[in-house]
């Protein structure tokens, strides 16, 4: 049994990404300032960076600890720690300043993001464990709760329906797909779900409705398709209640698109996803050997023209520059970035994830981020990828226990 530190610790992660991050969107916006607390919002990295730190101060903790158990000296483990404080702290007087002028190296490091969260993720659950599926389907039954608090909000307040909300979280466009795929992770832990018979199953269903819910309020296009397939495909229950919600998520895309209701997720990208994506296909065409290896970072993948209304266009003028880290596709950022070998190689990962651990979970993972890496950078924001990463490990750790022999009673 886990120590009352571990279970706090495993759970601290999902934590951050489902209630700490949302509500500094939220304490941001009624405080009148949301660029301070951005960094610790979905699309900002310093929840992730306070928690490798606490990770790294609990490590050494634990090893003093276990010297002083073992009547050994501590003093190697305290001296290490403000070694590496005082090298932290140097570093960031030293090349803060400089890396933050160094807008060549920006490129590479927002493509980074991806690989050092999902180390960060497998080093996290190997050392602190993780937590439980109905957790993480709790988790998201409370931001499916304050999402569809937003969506009824503004609606109140703008005496009209809006869709996605915004009242509370805003975000736009971005922050109604983060927030949407976040809910589609705690919807997968739900595939797994017991029969409606067994006592303990009333708040797996409550958490459950409230994800639905609350991935509808987001009228994230995304985010409702991946839903609409895993409800569908993967999850238990009569084919007639499979069916109608699937459908339900099917007419939540169908308004979104179709209905002349306000919003403020916006419109959508400028260029397009089929602008990106015929000019990542004809930049790969031009360089065949970048299939291997990928784009380079610090050129523009290609010159946008823009719609000028029927007027001419300069010719002396060469375009809009669009570069790697501006596709709006995951998946289409990664060939573009890394080559082919990019986006087979995380979905080789999930795919191994869904197999070793033999449950619907690991493929509810893999289809919502089929689904939302296809159509957003789901992979490269900080809550859904490190969300993605730890689900993932636990998705591989949590394999189904083999059922026990009966021995013969003769």
């Amino acid at each position: 049994m886990k120590a009352p530190g571990n279970q706090l610790l495993a759970w601290l992660p999902f934590l951050a990404a489902y209630v700490l991050a949302p509500f500094a969107v939220l304490a941001g916006r009624l405080a009148g300032q949301p660029e301070v607390f951005r960094p610790f919002g979905p699309q900002g990295l310093a929840l992730w960076l306070a928690l490798s730190g606490l990770a790294l101060m609990v490590c050494l903790g634990r090893d003093i600890l276990a010297r002083t158990r073992q009547a050994k000296p501590a003093w190697p483990g305290l001296v290490l720690s403000l070694l590496l404080a005082a090298g932290v702290l140097a570093g960031l007087r030293l090349f803060g300043p400089a890396l933050a002028q160094a807008e060549a190296l920006a490129p590479l490091l927002d493509e980074l993001r991806l690989p050092a969260l999902a180390l960060f993720a497998a080093a996290w659950v190997w050392s602190f464990g993780a937590p439980s599926r109905e957790a993480l389907a709790r988790l998201g039954g409370g931001l499916g709760a304050l999402v569809l608090l937003d969506f009824l909000l503004t609606a109140i307040v703008a005496r009209q329906v809006v869709l996605g909300g915004g009242y509370l979280l805003g975000g736009g466009l971005a922050g109604a797909d983060t927030l949407a795929l976040l809910l589609c992770v705690a919807l997968s832990a739900t595939l797994d779900r017991p029969g409606a018979e067994e006592p303990g199953h009333r708040p797996a269903m409550l958490a459950r409705w409230l994800i639905l819910a609350g991935i509808m309020a987001t009228f994230s296009r995304s985010g409702l398709a991946a839903a609409g397939l895993m409800t569908l495909l993967l999850e238990r229950g009569p084919l007639q209640e499979r069916l109608a919600l699937a459908c339900a998520c099917a007419l939540g895309v169908w308004m979104s698109l179709a209905l002349p209701l306000a919003h403020t997720v916006g419109g959508g990208e400028e260029l397009g996803l089929s602008w990106h994506l015929t000019a990542t296909l004809e930049a790969l065409r031009q360089a065949p050997q970048a299939w291997l290896h990928g784009l380079p970072l610090d050129e523009p993948v290609a010159l946008a023209l823009p719609d000028l209304g029927g007027l001419d266009w300069d010719p002396e003028s060469a375009g809009l520059a669009v570069s790697v880290f501006q596709i709006p596709s995951s998946w289409l950022r990664l060939l573009a970035a890394w080559g082919a070998g990019g986006p087979i190689l995380v979905l080789t990962a999930m795919l191994a994830c869904a197999l070793h651990g033999r449950r619907r979970f690991g493929f509810g993972l893999l289809c919502a981020a089929l689904v939302s890496a296809a159509l957003t950078p789901a992979l490269h924001t900080p809550a859904t990828v490190g969300v993605l990463a730890l689900a993932c490990a636990l998705a591989w750790r949590d394999v189904p226990a083999r059922p026990q022999p009966v021995p013969n009673a003769e």
